[in-house]
């Protein structure tokens, strides 16, 4: 099966003080040969989501700095689509679904790649739901 994360899918399982065992269990019944996508805009998610960590002193530097080793265990396949068609098909999916981009961008992935989208976002699990993309 092919599958596509998030920033709050993929936070949920590395940060420990936003484990969510619903997330965890859905994350256990991926398999190795699975694949897993993620655009490249998750790293500059995941970067903004670990400095706030340190900025908030929910954990020290050190720590967060540690939360790379576990990310680099998911085996994440980043996607790097790019250039005016790829944003006009974003800005079709902000327009018809009140999307941000960032959040277009994991709907238009799971869509090209015909993978179920892993999000704890409300607004793009209704909108990949209405757009007809699974969601877990």
């Amino acid at each position: 099966m092919i599958y596509v994360f998030d920033a709050s899918f993929i936070g949920t399982l590395i940060i420990p003080d936003e484990y969510n065992p619903h997330v965890k269990k859905i994350y256990d019944k991926i398999k190795n040969e699975d694949e897993r996508h993620i655009p490249h805009l998750l790293w500059y998610e995941i970067a903004s989501i670990f400095s706030n960590l340190i900025r908030h002193r929910r954990f020290t530097g050190d720590e967060v700095m540690q939360f790379f080793s576990y990310l680099a265990a998911f085996n994440l396949q980043t996607d790097f689509e790019t250039g005016v068609s790829y944003s006009q098909k974003l800005l079709r999916l902000c327009n018809d679904y009140h999307l941000s981009s960032y959040d277009a961008a994991y709907l238009e992935l799971a869509d090209r790649k015909k993978a179920a989208l892993c999000t704890l976002d409300k607004g793009l699990r209704a909108a990949a739901k209405k757009y007809g993309v699974m969601v877990l």
